[in-house]
């Protein structure tokens, strides 16, 4: 049976002797110990070059010794696939492997830890060492991550297969449906399509062959769909050989002339091409048709030399041979062609190969006149096949057994969920009823609840405005009397104090004193701003942009219209603030070069806007944190006015600060 297995072949293993020859002829590169040097020979080696398996094998040694576990598994992975023939032997993949995963603690990738353990894998399942195969496959599933998932597929996909090849039915059909959970998953339809051909020659193996034959149409109609002829060709030669077993003898020609049909493959593809050929010319050599046997034989036969192993490895090319010399009356020839069948059906440890070779050598000796060799085949093919029958029955019991068990609480679930269907539908009025009362209930009280909220709501907002205007108020009020205190009391005693250390003519400490003097008026002005009592609110911006131009180096043009008479005493002290608050903000946080203010009559009342080319600030990541942004009091100002604020800023772009007034 033709199976698409995990396997790279083996190629022919160049001798010690010829490795060294060719290390003896480039020595000076060799034993470079340079990993760049090294990269840069095996970079420009020719792949199936002996040498660059000598460079890869170096350039793994330094990178251990160097502590580069990193580079090291991805050189191991690397010399797992490298087709150099002087490190095509298993054992020695084997060991490169093993070395690296002894650093795999050290190794950052979780795909490279998982992968050397896979490949480590890959290399028992080629050398037929399953139970070895399995354990590191499973290692494999373990040291991937969750980004990993198609090769935790692959690992679960290739350990199926290792269980399939061991007889474990129930873990290889698990594994397989793992695989094909995350393939589906990940939308890849080809190897989904594999598991299923992996999960048919499981089936058949043990004899389920209905489930087998299931998933096989299936496969085909999808093949045929996609026009993949030769995927098509490969599931009618399993089925076929699954026809044979299950003595379907039409079946069985029918689906092997219709694989015939599909050939040749594009590309060609000689060794299934010369499997399907072969096992027709064993179908008429079984069935008594000499000339067909013949005719089928020599069209394989064309092809062995394109795949010369086939005639030497391949049970069953050796059976066919030894098939059609049985036919043609060769009994000699054929029992020796069969011996070597034999042989190889028993490495390969294919069932149906090794019944047809005992079947066959049977009837050879039996015609030589050895009943006693006969007698012995016979009985060796009995006992064989019985173990396989009874091995199947119970592999084949067991998975019925699961599958009933599996059923069995799927109708007690489907007899319980129709049970609660039923009491369901007997309350479904009642409940329906209930649900109308309790909606109108909850509308009614979730209306109400949001009327009372709402109330509540406007009357907490008017609070909070009257709060907000009073604590202004208050505040005005307590930076006039401060105003007036530092003005009339400490500012009185500081002239007193200049005008006596000008009497006692100490330069040094009046100069102190003029300063402090200047301050404290400073200080008194913005407490109490008396230019917006004496010269009105346009006269008393100006006169601040004026200060704020000759203090700064921030470049200050302003527009502002005479607006005296056109608002209150209080919302004019209110609007000066802004002003002043919002200038802060310019001169503390914006780095700004320049500064522009507009103060004018607008049709609802009054705008007062400040505009800086400072760095900006994203507002939409700020909406709700006024109190880090400085715009807290601006906002409540702005409000105890009914008045409106927009806040206008991009990083990069400066920011613009617009504030309306209503009259």
């Amino acid at each position: 049976m033709i199976r698409l297995i995990y396997s790279l072949g083996c190629m022919l293993v160049t001798t010690l002797a010829s490795i060294n020859s060719i290390a003896q002829t480039k020595k000076d590169n060799i034993h470079t110990n340079n990993l760049k040097e090294l990269t840069t020979l095996l970079e420009a080696s020719a792949p199936k070059d002996s040498l660059a398996g000598i460079y890869l094998t170096k350039m793994i040694n330094l990178s251990e010794k160097e502590e580069n576990y990193d580079l090291m598994a991805d050189l191991a992975i690397q010399f797992f696939h490298h087709p150099s023939p002087s490190i095509q032997t298993p054992e020695l993949k084997k060991q490169i492997l093993k070395r690296a995963i002894t650093h795999e603690l050290d190794v950052s990738d979780s795909k490279n830890r998982g992968t050397l353990h896979l490949k480590l894998a890959g290399t028992y399942f080629n050398i037929e060492q399953f139970d070895s195969a399995i354990v590191e496959y499973g290692k494999a599933i373990d040291r991937f991550e969750k980004k990993d998932s198609i090769l935790i597929a692959d690992s679960y996909f290739f350990r199926g297969q290792a269980r399939d090849y061991k007889g474990d039915l129930l873990g290889g059909m698990q594994d397989y449906q793992t695989a094909r959970d995350i393939y589906q998953a990940l939308a890849d339809g080809e190897y989904v399509n594999y598991v299923d051909g992996g999960m048919a020659i499981l089936f058949s193996k043990f004899a389920i062959y209905n489930e087998a034959e299931k998933i096989r149409s299936s496969l085909i109609s999808t093949y045929r769909k996609s026009k993949n002829t030769f995927n098509v060709a490969i599931q009618l030669y399993n089925q076929s050989e699954d026809f044979g077993k299950q003595g379907r003898f039409e079946d069985q020609l029918d689906y092997l002339v219709k694989a015939d049909s599909l050939t040749p493959f594009d590309p060609q593809d000689y060794y299934t091409e010369s499997m399907i050929k072969l096992s027709l010319s064993n179908y008429f050599g079984e069935h008594g048709n000499l000339t067909k046997q013949k005719e089928y034989f020599a069209q394989a036969q064309a092809m062995i030399s394109y795949v010369p192993e086939v005639a030497t490895t391949s049970p069953v090319y050796l059976n066919a041979k030894a098939q059609l010399e049985y036919s043609k009356g060769n009994v000699l020839a054929a029992n020796k062609l069969v011996l070597e069948s034999l042989k190889a059906a028993k490495e390969s440890k294919n069932m149906d190969h090794l019944i047809k070779a005992y079947r066959l050598l049977g009837e050879t000796y039996q015609d030589l006149g050895q009943s006693g060799k006969a007698y012995e085949i016979r009985e060796e093919l009995t006992r064989y096949t019985d173990s396989i029958f009874a091995a199947n029955q119970a592999t084949t019991f067991s998975y019925y057994q699961t599958l009933y068990e599996t059923e069995r609480k799927e109708r007690e679930i489907l007899t319980k969920t129709q049970e609660i269907e039923s009491i369901n539908q007997g309350n479904r009025a009642k409940l329906r009823i209930i649900a109308v009362i309790v909606f109108v209930l909850i509308i009614s009280a979730v209306l109400i609840f949001l009327w009372k909220n709402l109330q509540h709501e406007k009357k907490k907002k008017q609070m909070q405005s009257r709060f907000s205007q009073e604590l202004l108020k208050n505040q005005e009020a307590e930076r006039v009397r401060i105003s007036k205190d530092l003005h009339d009391g400490l500012g009185q005693s500081l002239l007193l104090i200049k005008n006596k250390v000008a009497l006692s003519k100490d330069n040094t400490t009046g100069e102190l004193l003029d300063t402090a003097i200047s301050e404290l008026r400073s200080i008194a002005r913005s407490l109490h701003p008396m230019q917006l009592e004496k010269l009105g609110l346009s006269k008393a911006a100006e006169h601040l942009l004026d200060q704020i131009d000759r203090e700064t180096e921030i470049f200050v043009s302003s527009e502002i219209e005479e607006l005296k008479g056109v608002l209150k005493k209080e919302e004019e002290l209110q609007l000066y603030r802004i002003l002043q608050e919002s200038i802060n903000n310019v001169l503390k946080h914006s780095e700004a070069s320049a500064l522009r203010v507009l103060f004018k009559k607008i049709e609802k009342g009054v705008e007062l806007k400040i505009e800086d080319n400072g760095k900006g600030f994203d507002f939409s990541e700020k909406l709700n944190d006024f109190q880090s942004l400085g715009l807290k009091t601006l906002k409540e100002r702005i409000a105890s006015m009914q008045g409106s604020m927009k806040v206008t800023s991009e990083k990069g772009t400066g920011t613009s600060l617009s504030f309306i007034v209503y009259v």
